[in-house]
């Protein structure tokens, strides 16, 4: 009878165990849940009106690139404007004029700029000017 008991204890100890086991596993599910720190909408700046002013002589040269830049929320104009004209490339700072506020007219000269060179328009423009 005491073995019969032993085999009984044995059984049940088993039943328990996977029952336990299942019961964490089936709490593994995390409901859906957002989180953020100090989240802000950083606003920026639209640019309109590309255009590229080819060399007079040699029409495979870009000799600028002008665009306008102005603010997409609020007032803030542009004080740095650089552009990258090859994926990876060097970047070139543009020169600032106001334009019709708070719009700024960018234009960005190069030299030697073959137009087939000209791969990629990447645009940045900042609020603040660089450290001199």
């Amino acid at each position: 009878m005491f073995r019969n008991f032993k085999v009984l204890l044995t059984v049940m100890v088993i039943v328990i165990v996977s029952a336990s086991a299942y019961a964490f596993a089936a709490q593994n599910t995390v409901a859906d849940s957002a989180a953020g720190y100090k989240a802000n909408v950083i606003p920026g700046y639209t640019v309109t009106n590309i255009a590229y002013d080819l060399d007079a002589t040699d029409p495979t040269l870009v000799d600028a690139i002008t665009f306008a830049v102005a603010p997409s929320s609020g007032t803030v104009v542009a004080a740095t404007v650089k552009v990258q004209t090859a994926t990876s490339g060097s970047w070139t700072t543009c020169t600032l004029v106001a334009g019709t506020a708070p719009s700024m007219t960018a234009t960005c000269t190069f030299t030697d700029l073959e137009l087939i060179d000209l791969t990629a328009l990447n645009i940045v423009a900042s609020s603040s000017a660089d450290a001199p």
